[in-house]
This record gives C-alpha cells, sequence and structure tokens, in this order.
C-alpha cells in the first residue's frame, strides 16, 4: 500500500465533503461592505469540519478516542469575487492528498448562483495530544477518508 494516496490530474478526488451553505452575516464585513478576507477561514473551517463528520470524525473524537491533533501548518487562499451582506456562500472541501502525517485539503466558496468567491489550500498534519510532536495520522482516520 502507497504510503501517499494523491488524486493526479484528472483523477478523482480522495473525499468531497457535502456543500455548506451559510448567509454572510454583519460580522464577516469590512468598511467597504465585503466579506472581511480573514473571515474566509470561517467559511472554509465549515466545510473542513462537515468533510471530517461525514467520515464519521469530529475533531473532539479525533483528539479523545486517537490521541492526535489535527494541527493546520500551510492556508493558501486566492480571492475571486466579493462577497456582500445576505449573500448565500456554498463551501466544499476536497481531500488532495493523504500522506503519512499530513493531508492537504482543497476548497472552493462560491456565492449561490456558482460565482467563485475564495478557493483555498489547507496543510494538514496530526500531532501527539500530549506532546504536540508529528505523529502519523491513525490508520482508523486514514481508513474512514478513504471510504474504506
Amino acid at each position: 500500500m502507497k504510503d501517499r494516496l494523491r488524486a493526479g490530474p484528472g483523477a478523482a478526488p480522495l473525499r468531497i465533503g457535502p456543500a455548506v451553505r451559510e448567509r454572510v452575516r454583519w460580522r464577516d464585513l469590512d468598511m467597504m461592505g465585503i466579506v472581511y478576507q480573514a473571515n474566509y477561514s470561517r467559511f472554509i473551517e465549515a466545510a473542513e469540519t462537515e468533510l471530517f463528520r461525514e467520515a464519521g470524525w469530529t475533531y473532539d473524537a479525533i483528539a479523545d478516542r486517537l490521541g492526535v491533533w489535527i494541527a493546520r501548518v500551510r492556508f493558501e487562499i486566492d480571492y475571486r469575487a466579493p462577497a456582500k451582506l445576505d449573500d448565500i456562500l456554498v463551501s466544499t472541501a476536497v481531500l488532495e492528498t493523504l500522506g503519512g502525517a499530513t493531508m492537504t485539503l482543497s476548497f472552493r466558496v462560491e456565492r449561490e448562483d456558482g460565482t467563485p468567491v475564495v478557493t483555498a489550500r489547507l496543510v494538514l498534519a496530526a500531532v501527539d495530544r500530549t506532546t504536540l510532536r508529528p505523529a502519523r495520522l491513525p490508520a482508523a482516520l486514514r481508513a474512514a477518508l478513504r471510504g474504506d
């Protein structure tokens, strides 16, 4: 079995999370009346959480039952179009790679009409819950994310 699974060009993604629909609120806006750049992480985190939940794991369960935290080690974001108050944003997470200790997710946040607002990539790494040192992704989590 390969240690690193990758969804290569033209290959099907390893896993696609459910679409998460959420309305833009006043708290999300900057002085220009558009979503403040850092607030997109809220929409992305919702899609990430639901991808794990759909695979049968919450972050609390991963920590409590498997003894690892899933830490964010790299975050890249590209802004495509502004989102405004009351827009419905649809966020989706895609599992691109699954390695021995890390995984890479990509995200698409779009308006309800399909207009791309943000694309992003996030690298997550397993760390031992007690020592915070790098750890291997637990086999149960890997299997669940692969859909085994």
